[in-house]
């Protein structure tokens, strides 16, 4: 069994975790902007509803790309 797959669906989370990272350093200019509602707290909801969309579907994608005819399989 090749890792090359499963090096890809961790590397996005490298991605991730890279990207939050450098955003957060803009949330005291987002938190201060909006004057009807805090626009942090929509930018984490999406975010937070992104991470969890790529575990869910790049969990799926890693899984299915085992079980490809050139793989044995689990």
């Amino acid at each position: 069994m090749s890792a090359i797959h499963v090096l890809e669906y961790v590397g996005g989370l490298v991605f991730f975790g890279i990207t939050y990272w450098l955003l957060d350093g803009i949330q005291v200019e987002l938190q201060s902007v909006s004057s009807s509602g805090n626009v942090y707290d929509l930018y984490l909801y999406f975010w937070v509803g992104a991470i969890i969309i790529y575990i869910i579907f790049g969990g799926i994608w890693v899984a299915r790309k085992y079980n490809e005819k050139e793989y044995s399989g689990w």
